[in-house]
């Protein structure tokens, strides 16, 4: 592996566990495993969402109501917008369009 040397350390901005050469390739590799392992843990706290959707549907279309709350679906929306910005409401109606059995 070799090393970057710098006087400025304005310019020593990498991650201390990670190589500092940006040609040496490591770094790549060792970020995509981390993005692969959080892409796991969402599909896996998706498919758990899913399951608590449709019980929460199946209960209440039982009592009558109906399967979908829209007003319940504007806040999730809301709370996916103050967590990640402008995008956050597309990829919350994706969440919900899968939680719905809707496709």
């Amino acid at each position: 592996m070799h090393t970057v040397t710098t006087t400025n350390t304005d310019e020593m901005t990498s991650a201390p566990d990670l190589p500092t050469d940006p040609e040496s390739g490591e770094t790549i590799p060792i970020l995509r495993d981390q993005i692969d392992a959080i892409d796991t843990a969402i599909a896996r706290l998706v498919a758990e969402r899913v399951r608590l959707s449709r019980r929460i549907q199946t209960l209440r279309l039982n009592s009558g109501g109906t399967r979908v709350q829209l007003g319940r679906e504007r806040i999730i929306l809301e709370r996916y917008r103050a967590a990640l910005g402008s995008d956050g409401p597309v990829l919350g109606e994706a969440v919900l369009r899968v939680s719905r059995g809707v496709h």
